[in-house]
């Protein structure tokens, strides 16, 4: 692979949206950062505000989105859409500012994100960036889900989802996932739930901000929407979900993802079995190739 630059906005952007869960309006603000500054959350709390890098390390809860939290009570949920599109553009440091808990859900998909930082011009950095890679396979299982991680020079997927709805059911999607297939058929997909969740939802005073606006919705035997950006928008949502997710790693990945009724909690925990790993490979690595500062003859004087 030719060396990987890191990457940074050339402007700040605003993107304003509603929350999905508040139904209030968000305002999301991303500014260039220099080299090695990572993804890095600044969640404004009126006057101060509270700094949460993306992290493995900081991902407090996986139950219905990714959040991630300083270890207090501060948190910003439903990170994963916006991760989706930092990573497919190669993004590697960024300020984000925002002033509520949850990311805009914009239209339920990546896509908005996606334009924005495109629109707004990425700067190459000097610096450079080793991306993950794997050497055996590695999979989480949580009864009949699973997600595996098999080696490849490239990065790939083939997903597999079976709701218990007459048109999820055994829907499949095998892909490789360049920046060009991420931005044209797989960012543009929106998130999906089923009316009778949203209802129960919105009951408890949660998902107010959820419409078909920004969501894919389902009856019992069909769609509320009048029409889908894809047959299969469902199956490729949560690869974008999938992307989003493993971003919070923090650096480019390669490998043939396999998964089946996988979801943000088992996404996650293969990030850290991948960081586990990958993590005393390299520092294994890097132990082998230093140089001695004596030779064994002096050490044994």
């Amino acid at each position: 692979m030719n060396t990987i630059h890191r990457k940074t906005i050339k402007e700040s952007l605003t993107l304003k949206g509603i929350g999905l869960h508040s139904g209030k309006t968000v305002t999301l603000r991303l500014h260039p950062a220099p080299a090695n500054t990572g993804l890095v959350f600044f969640l404004y709390r009126g006057i101060s505000k509270v700094r949460i890098p993306i992290s493995l390390d900081h991902v407090v809860d996986t139950s219905n989105a990714t959040t991630i939290g300083d270890g207090s009570s501060n948190r910003i949920q439903t990170i994963e859409h916006l991760l989706a599109a930092v990573h497919t553009l190669g993004i590697t440091d960024c300020i984000l500012e925002i002033d509520a808990v949850e990311v805009p859900i914009m239209d339920g998909s990546s896509l908005p994100f996606w334009e924005g930082i495109r629109s707004s011009g990425i700067k190459e950095l000097e610096e450079t960036i080793e991306p993950i890679r794997i050497s055996h396979p590695m999979w989480v299982v949580d009864g009949d889900k699973y997600l595996v991680m098999l080696p490849s020079d490239e990065l790939k997927v083939t997903y597999n989802i079976d709701f218990n709805h007459p048109l999820l059911r055994g829907q499949s999607y095998t892909t490789k996932l360049d920046e060009n297939i991420l931005g044209e058929d797989i960012l543009p997909a929106r998130t999906f739930g089923f009316l009778k969740d949203v209802e129960a939802l919105q009951s408890r005073g949660l998902a107010l901000g959820g419409s078909l606006d920004n969501a894919v919705v389902l009856t019992d035997d069909g769609y509320l929407n009048e029409s889908l950006r894809y047959e299969n928008e469902c199956v490729r949502h949560k690869i974008l979900d999938l992307v989003g997710d493993l971003a919070v790693m923090g650096r480019p990945f390669l490998g043939h993802l396999i998964a089946s009724k996988a979801g943000h909690a088992l996404d996650i925990s293969l990030a850290k079995c991948i960081m586990s790993k990958v993590t005393g490979d390299e520092l294994t690595s890097f132990k082998s190739k230093r140089v001695p500062l004596f030779s064994k003859s002096e050490v044994a004087q």
